[in-house]
């Protein structure tokens, strides 16, 4: 395995592959699709990347429409990485039954 850059989100460890970028000349990372393999905290609540497409739940803390996970309240953005947690209630997994809530992505209107 190449070169990693390890994470703790919210007591989840992720280790993001890097990939060196020759037109800026450093490691970036390679995040995974959080989309297509979930992943949660072990309070229930998904990790998903910044910039994923706002779902319906979505609310910016000023009331304009959220175009991505970042300009949503309810996400948690983890310090120094562009991956977070949404805490928003009806995104959580149901803990006593591993049931994973269904993702409704896609820009808000």
């Amino acid at each position: 395995m190449g070169k990693t850059r390890q994470y703790n989100i919210e007591g989840v460890l992720l280790e993001i592959p890097l990939c060196y970028d020759q037109l800026t000349g450093k490691e970036i990372e390679i995040f995974p699709d959080f989309i297509e393999n979930p992943v949660y905290t072990p309070e229930g609540c998904p990790v998903l990347f910044t910039g994923e497409d706002a779902c319906t739940y979505g609310k910016s803390p000023d009331g304009t429409p959220c175009i991505d996970c970042g300009s949503c309240r309810f996400y948690r953005q983890t310090p120094g990485t562009l991956i977070g947690v949404c805490g928003h209630e009806q995104k959580r997994r149901n803990l006593a039954v591993g049931e994973k809530k269904p993702y409704k992505g896609g820009i808000r209107e």
